[in-house]
C-alpha cells in the first residue's frame, strides 16, 4: 500500500507552519484540499490568501479524488423538429371528359386557321364600288389587260389559294364538328354524332327534309339548319276555324 500523505509532504509546510496549520484544524492533506483560500488566511498567522490557494492546490494533487469535480455537460436533448401544420386537402376537380371531336382536332392548325381568317380580306367584284348594277359577289378576272388580275398595286385583293386554312380543319363548325352536306336520309348511316353534324342541302324539299330530321334524331346528330317547324296542314287549320266559330 502506497504512504499517506501528510501536511508535511505539501511544499513549503515546515513544523512551524504545520502546528500552525493543526492549530487552525487542519490536521490532515484531505482537510487542506476541502479548504478555502480565504478562510485559511484569516485562521493561520503568517500565510496569505495566495500561499494558502498554492497550498490548497498542491493538496489537491496529491488526493485527485478530493479536486472538484468538473460538472459533465449533459447531452442536450435536440428539440423536436416543429411539425408543420397540415395543409387542408385540396378537393379533387372532377376530370372533365375532352370530347372526341376535340381529341381528334390539331389545335396548332385550329390556330393557324384563326390567324389566317383575321387577316382575310373581304372578296368582291372589281367594279361593285362603281355601278349600282354590279353586285358585290366575286367574278373571276377574265381580260387579259385588266390590272387587278396582274395584282398591281392599289387593286382589290384578288382569291388565290395562299387565303385558304389547312385542309386538316378546313371543313370545321365553329363547334369543332365535321360539317357534312345532305341531300337524302341514307347519307346519315355512316356518321359519327360525336364527330359530324348535319346540313341539310338548300335543294332538299319539305318531305325529304322530314325524313332526314327523323333520321338524325334517331342517331342523335345534330342538324345545324333544322328550319321551321311541321307547317299546320291546310285541312287541320279549317278544322280549328270551324269549332272556334262554334
Amino acid at each position: 500500500m502506497s504512504k499517506k500523505p501528510e501536511l508535511k509532504d505539501l511544499p513549503g509546510v515546515g513544523p512551524k507552519l504545520e502546528e500552525k496549520l493543526r492549530a487552525a484544524g487542519v490536521k490532515t492533506v484531505l482537510n487542506m484540499s476541502r479548504a478555502k483560500a480565504d478562510k485559511l488566511a484569516e485562521k493561520v498567522e503568517g500565510l496569505s490568501e495566495s500561499g494558502a490557494a498554492k497550498l490548497i492546490k498542491a493538496a489537491q494533487g496529491l488526493i485527485p479524488e478530493a479536486a472538484p469535480k468538473k460538472a459533465e455537460k449533459k447531452p442536450e436533448k435536440k428539440a423536436a423538429p416543429k411539425k408543420k401544420p397540415k395543409k387542408a386537402a385540396r378537393k379533387k376537380k372532377p376530370k372533365v371528359e375532352v370530347p372526341l371531336r376535340v381529341q381528334n382536332t390539331d389545335q396548332r392548325l385550329l390556330n393557324i386557321a384563326q390567324q389566317k381568317k383575321k387577316h382575310k380580306p373581304r372578296f368582291r367584284h372589281e367594279q361593285a364600288h362603281r355601278w349600282i348594277r354590279v353586285s358585290d359577289s366575286w367574278r373571276k378576272l377574265r381580260g387579259i389587260d385588266s390590272a387587278t388580275r396582274e395584282k398591281r398595286k392599289g387593286r382589290i385583293a384578288m382569291v388565290s389559294s395562299g387565303y385558304r386554312t389547312p385542309k386538316a380543319v378546313r371543313n370545321l363548325h365553329p363547334s369543332l364538328y365535321v360539317e357534312v352536306r345532305v341531300h337524302r336520309a341514307s347519307e346519315l348511316e355512316e356518321l359519327d354524332p360525336d364527330v359530324h353534324a348535319v346540313r341539310i342541302a338548300s335543294t332538299v324539299g319539305f318531305r325529304k327534309r322530314q325524313e332526314i330530321m327523323a333520321a338524325a334524331d334517331a342517331k342523335l346528330l345534330r342538324v345545324l339548319n333544322p328550319g321551321r317547324g311541321e307547317e299546320i296542314e291546310e285541312e287541320d287549320l279549317f278544322t280549328d276555324l270551324d269549332l272556334e266559330e262554334d
